[in-house]
């Protein structure tokens, strides 16, 4: 018996998640993992979670509520909250703008079913999420894969791929994962005026937008377009879908993300996740909206000085110790810092080694890139180490790209 021509098309293109699999490697307790890109547990509110629990005993009529079934769209208090907390003075967003989803990674599986049939071309940075590249591939999509630099996507490789037919354009522009890189305020202006004059829907993924050391990032993209078409005009007219998440800023296993859309967009989503799960779990949506709106700005204070002080010691200690041959970015947010080797250089032999002779683990780079290439890269990430640790495997882990020169 075998199961493999059984397969739909799509489920048969699904390989195995090349950071899911290192992650069981990483179960080995001697192991000194950078390569998860995971928020600090210690840094997780139990406090309040608990205080919420003892809330839930001690009113056990409303605690049967919280167990119901509950609409599709997500809990009513946590879509207002996201839509005040996006809206401008030239965008008016309401719960009927938003959808609560399983994470941000169902987010980008409705909208990739929403949007992608076998050979839609679409446009990805290089190096992008690996997460969304899993989603989309799924669906067997035409990669146009856009050229970065260290202030993030390039704009001639953006609009060559809007005029070859992109139907959407994915990008992180805050703190990018893989890459930590931003896009500034100027890229970010002509790339909603590009979406506009080819018509291509943009994607925005923001994660990592609240994670920021030294300086907010620009305006968002939504905010940009909505700036661009003119007073409460975005509903009708916009091509930009924001995504958010309660992952990298409270918990992860609460699985509570967000789109923001136009509401044309958005009511063909909810039927996709009423088909798809029906609803995301109920007191999670409430725990996590309680949360929110008690701590969250304190919280996100404390997140950003912890991982800050994590991503200062990364770049402080790379600096000291590689090589010359050795780049990487330095960034200004996130939970990532991402090295490009010497050419012929390969991480993933590079991997094998660490993990061999230092117990130190990362992600070869060449995951994250849709079209292949990027054996020479990798990604580090500070957010679960000290600044002591950090500090001694960026130097253990520089003698060994030395010893390989």
């Amino acid at each position: 018996m075998s199961w493999d021509d059984k397969f739909s098309k799509d489920a048969g293109s699904i390989d195995a998640s090349e950071i899911r699999e290192l992650l069981k490697i990483l179960a080995d307790p001697e192991i000194l993992s950078f390569a998860g890109g995971i928020p600090d547990p210690d840094l997780f509110p139990m406090d309040k979670v608990r205080a919420f629990r003892e809330r839930m005993a001690d009113a056990p009529d409303q605690d049967r509520k919280l167990m119901q079934y509950s609409q599709t769209e997500g809990y009513e208090p946590l879509r207002l909250w996201v839509a005040e907390k996006n809206s401008t003075d030239m965008l008016s967003l309401n719960k009927n703008n938003v959808l609560v989803t399983n994470g941000a990674q169902q987010s980008l599986s409705l909208l990739a079913a929403a949007m992608i049939d076998a050979d839609t071309p679409i446009a990805v940075a290089n190096p992008t999420y690996l997460g969304a590249l899993q989603v989309f591939g799924s669906r067997r999509p035409k990669y146009f894969a856009v050229k970065t630099d260290e202030h993030g996507l390039v704009i001639d490789a953006v609009e060559d791929a809007f005029k070859q037919g992109a139907k959407f354009l994915y990008t992180i522009p805050d703190f990018q994962n893989p890459g930590g890189m931003t896009i500034p305020l100027d890229r970010r202006q002509k790339i909603i005026e590009l979406a506009h004059q080819y018509d291509v829907a943009i994607i925005e993924d923001t994660a990592y937008r609240e994670l920021y050391f030294d300086a907010p990032p620009p305006a968002s993209l939504l905010e940009i377009e909505a700036e661009f078409l003119g007073k409460d005009q975005w509903n009708n007219k916009g091509l930009v879908i924001q995504l958010g998440t309660a992952s990298k800023t409270l918990m992860p296993a609460l699985r509570v993300g967000w789109s923001i859309a136009p509401t044309a967009l958005l009511d063909k989503l909810v039927l996709m996740k009423q088909a798809n799960d029906l609803h995301t779990s109920t007191v999670n949506q409430i725990l996590a909206y309680e949360l929110a709106a008690e701590i969250m700005d304190t919280h996100l204070e404390k997140l950003r000085e912890v991982y800050g002080e994590r991503r200062t010691a990364m770049v402080d200690a790379l600096t000291q110790n590689l090589p010359n041959s050795v780049n990487f970015t330095a960034p200004k947010g996130g939970m990532f810092v991402w090295l490009n080797l010497p050419e012929g250089m390969n991480a993933r032999k590079l991997l094998e080694k660490s993990l061999a002779s230092e117990k130190i683990a990362f992600v070869p780079g060449a995951a994250f890139h849709a079209n292949g290439g990027g054996e020479n890269t990798m990604r580090l990430s500070f957010s679960t180490c000290t600044p002591e640790v950090i500090h001694d495997g960026m130097k253990r882990l520089a003698d060994l790209i030395r010893s390989e020169l």
